[in-house]
């Protein structure tokens, strides 16, 4: 362990010199080199602000000069800005920040928190995200990271995301190719939308939606209630996940989804004491409560396939006259339920299940690479081991 720290500290120092002697965020800069390698996944064609200029965040007011908002709003139709923050900072957020194309916010090497709000990727393209803290503070109905109307090669990586009212991350309204990686998602009651129902009729926009590919890998979900996700239509890949201490439901799959679960882990116990707050504001305007639920949690490490819409279908079924399941298609292999947590998914035709057209970094589920992603997932400074064995279809 400590030969591991040291060399860490050697490449953080080293990084963090060539990081400041790059002249433009180029893929001859090694800070900017070392993040893009670790991409993977349906968002590993996002490069960000690669080929732009660096804007550093000097303020850590929420609007003027030298702050992130500034920062962003400079960035919009000028090429590719690639945002770096001066020193450690906590910035109070009076509304989201919104994030144009071709811009990736780096926190690395800096403690930057946003309070009370967050980032939306709305119709962008080519955005990273990486080693931010957000933390909602459940003072308002948004989300911390909102990815909607269609943007598409999005990477979310390493960020610590809690309390929001709404949701920690949505990707939805015809949005695609995203990556969500090495994130730790804690104390929130609806955590995660990969596609959203904003009709009666449940498949009015299943064209819309059913092009979203998404990849989750290495995040961490603790204390929270459901939806580590909650997914409808779209393809999406989950390997090597950890969902813990969930007090409702882990994951949740429906309306011909189709998605791919290899090497997750779920963690529960039935008696433990509830973190929740006394309640959680909901967009419902609706107090609400789960400790309760926690004896019966092991046993939701998913909601049976296709149950948070199946009542719905069958009330509106003969009105629209669906054709489509509301089961979603699925594939599970290798995945470790450890602790209390039983498992509930089974595959489900799982030959409408595409295979992932990418290599990727998957590893053993193991109560060991769960310790790993304790300790890795989130805003940390301790870099990820490379892993240098990659598997799928597409690296034969």
């Amino acid at each position: 362990m400590r030969w591991l720290l040291l060399a860490f500290a050697v490449w953080y120092g080293g990084a963090a010199a060539a990081h400041e002697a790059c002249a433009i965020p180029d893929a001859q800069c090694p800070s900017v080199a070392s993040l893009l390698q670790q991409r993977e996944g349906y968002g590993q064609k996002a490069t960000g602000g690669l080929g732009g200029r660096f804007v550093d965040v000097t303020s850590d007011q929420d609007s003027g000069p030298g702050t992130l908002r500034a920062a962003l709003k400079q960035a919009k139709g000028k090429g590719p800005t690639w945002i770096r923050f001066a020193s450690d900072m906590t910035i109070v957020l009076a509304s989201q920040l919104r994030v144009p194309s071709n811009v990736t916010i780096d926190g690395r090497g800096k403690r930057v928190t946003l309070i009370d709000d967050g980032l939306g990727v709305y119709g962008s393209s080519n955005v990273i995200l990486t080693h931010l803290t957000i933390d909602g503070r459940l003072t308002r109905l948004t989300q911390a990271v909102n990815v909607a109307n269609g943007s598409r090669d999005v990477w979310v990586d390493h960020m610590d995301l809690s309390r929001f009212s709404d949701r920690l991350l949505n990707v939805k309204n015809g949005s695609t190719d995203v990556t969500v990686s090495w994130n730790k998602f804690h104390d929130s009651n609806k955590v995660m939308l990969l596609n959203n129902i904003t009709s009666k009729n449940l498949f009015r926009n299943y064209d819309r939606d059913s092009i979203a590919r998404v990849t989750l890998h290495h995040n961490y979900f603790l204390n929270t209630v459901q939806r580590n996700p909650r997914a409808q239509f779209g393809t999406f890949h989950l390997f090597n996940n950890l969902v813990e201490n969930w007090d409702f439901y882990g994951m949740s799959f429906s309306l011909q989804a189709r998605a791919l679960l290899e090497g997750n882990m779920f963690s529960n116990a039935a008696q433990r004491a509830c973190t929740e707050p006394e309640f959680y504001p909901t967009v419902e305007r609706i107090n609400v409560n789960y400790c309760h639920y926690i004896p019966g949690a092991p046993a939701r490490s998913a909601l049976p396939n296709g149950e948070s819409d199946r009542r719905h279908y069958q009330r509106s079924k003969d009105q629209y006259g669906y054709t489509r399941d509301y089961k979603a298609f699925l594939r599970l292999k290798d995945n470790l339920y450890l602790g209390d947590a039983r498992p509930v998914l089974k595959d489900y035709r799982p030959e409408a299940v595409p295979a992932p057209p990418y290599c990727y970094s998957y590893e053993p589920a193991t109560p060991e690479l769960a310790q790993k992603i304790r300790r890795l997932a989130g805003n940390t400074r301790e870099e990820v081991p490379a892993v240098t064995a990659r598997t799928g279809p597409a690296c034969r």
